[in-house]
């Protein structure tokens, strides 16, 4: 009798193990395109809510450094997948960088000049000429200016632009050593809406720029070797993506609990609310999802002006099949 009890203590034992066997995680290294910013709590409620960990993900994410950077570094094999740009992925890979771009959510730029109503009027490309506009050179700011310029007929020296470094503008703009920045629209509105004053945007994407936005590549060679890795990401990514615009406000005070908020969590509710409306709703069947013609479009737009590296296949640029299904 005792032999026989303790036998089946040890096969319970023994089946007691398989549950936490089946918990074994795939490791994923996510490089973001920036260091937290308010757009970037969807993928910290994905991990709180364990969405991740129901698709058998242990993702780990690290800030970036630009979309620029985080394009190479990806290339690079120093990551699997990567949040970042579209167009600074674009031209990665026109250069033969070995990532590819496997959902895209912002399907238009939000690249904007963006000043303070009352003291500027920004009503289209005549209207930039003889006012100051700080801009980032180097990095989607100051390629975007040069796609702009290029698509409206103009030329760079057709604007007084001031060089800034990317944490100098707001502070440039509300101190009146400048009258626009040249950024993204949501954040600017955002810290613009923060100080009781009304922005006056200017979206890029009104005046003949086809470039795009967000979105998630993956490294060539990981996602030769871990599509279904990559599918399972994309899937739990955008339940969070859903559940932070569900409630904006628990996103924002969870990134504020977990890591570096800038700013208040009103702003961040604000900043969010703008990229959404810029995005394709996550509840959306086709969210993540890519076409031959807005590709087409953006690299006809790169090549134009001189930011195009070969010629290369549609295929080389991005696939659908790691899109949620």
């Amino acid at each position: 009798m005792i032999r026989r009890i303790l036998a089946l203590a040890s096969c319970a034992i023994g089946l007691a193990s398989f549950p936490a066997a089946a918990q074994t995680l795939t490791s994923v290294k996510v490089l973001l395109d920036w260091a937290w910013l308010p757009y970037h709590a969807s993928f910290l409620v994905a991990q709180e809510k364990g969405y991740y960990k129901e698709a058998g993900l242990d993702v780990t994410l690290e800030q970036g450094r630009g979309s620029a950077t985080t394009a190479l570094m990806l290339s690079q094999s120093g990551f699997d997948i990567a949040h970042l740009n579209t167009t600074n992925a674009a031209q990665m890979i026109s250069k033969g960088g070995a990532i590819k771009m496997v959902g895209i959510y912002q399907h238009k730029t939000a690249a904007a000049f963006v000043g303070i109503k009352g003291k500027v009027k920004l009503d289209g490309p005549q209207s930039l000429k003889g006012i100051k506009i700080g801009s980032t050179p180097g990095g989607s700011d100051g390629l975007s200016l040069k796609v702009f310029t290029a698509a409206n007929k103009m030329k760079l020296t057709d604007l007084n632009i001031v060089a800034l470094d990317a944490n100098a503008k707001t502070a440039a703009l509300f101190g009146g050593t400048i009258d626009a920045v040249s950024g993204d629209a949501p954040a600017f509105d955002a810290y613009v809406r923060a100080t009781s004053q009304q922005p006056e945007t200017m979206l890029l994407s009104n005046y003949g720029v086809p470039l795009i936005g967000f979105g998630f590549a993956a490294n060539g060679n990981y996602l030769a070797k871990n599509p279904a890795t990559v599918e399972k990401f994309l899937a739990a990514t955008k339940r969070g993506f859903a559940e932070a615009a569900r409630d904006f406000k628990a996103a924002c005070e969870l990134m504020q609990a977990k890591v570096h908020l800038a700013g208040t969590v009103e702003r961040c509710i604000d900043y969010n609310k703008g990229v959404l409306e810029l995005s394709t709703p996550p509840t959306d069947p086709n969210w993540g999802r890519q076409s031959d013609e807005e590709w087409t479009k953006l690299l006809a737009t790169l090549k134009d002006a001189g930011e195009l590296f070969g010629d290369k296949p549609l295929a080389t640029y991005f696939t659908n099949e790691s899109v949620p299904k």
